[in-house]
């Protein structure tokens, strides 16, 4: 059996050939895209929250946002705005970070980009476990409110 770790004993002395640097660079440009394209949602869903619950006092009582009245509407939206940040904000840290890294080849601002982008996804992987945990409850709430009916 052959150790590939003997034939190579640096092997995590990576270098970034200029392959996985275009490919970085274009991951840049379209993570730069989807950070801007999430904060103006972000601001339009902040004002449109802000417009729901201006008009939340006087909608007909069947709609949902009439329920919360205007102050737990526009909580409502600006909790789903705080969450839905981050995750865009690290998006913008690794797309403006990963270029100058390559370009001057900053192994410090290299290494702070990916840790940006590792962060959304483990922001994004974290949020899906609650939201499953969080079904999964509903879910078992859901059967057994109907088994005792």
């Amino acid at each position: 059996m052959n150790n590939y770790n003997q034939d190579n004993p640096n092997i995590f002395s990576l270098e970034i050939d200029e392959h996985a640097k275009h490919t970085f660079i274009e991951m840049a440009r379209w993570t730069k895209f989807l950070s801007i394209m999430g904060f103006i949602f972000l601001g339009l869903m902040l004002l449109g929250g802000v417009a729901i619950a201006m008009l939340a006092s006087s909608l007909p009582s069947s709609n949902p946002f009439a329920i919360f009245g205007p102050m737990g509407t526009l909580a409502y939206f600006l909790v789903i705005v705080a969450v839905t940040f981050y995750p865009v904000y690290a998006l913008m840290k690794f797309s403006t970070g990963i270029k100058p890294a390559l370009n001057n080849q900053d192994k410090f601002r290299f290494n702070a980009a990916l840790t940006s982008l590792k962060n959304t996804f483990k922001y994004y992987g974290i949020l899906m476990i609650a939201f499953l945990g969080l079904y999964g409850i509903i879910i078992v709430v859901a059967v057994i409110y109907n088994v005792n009916r």
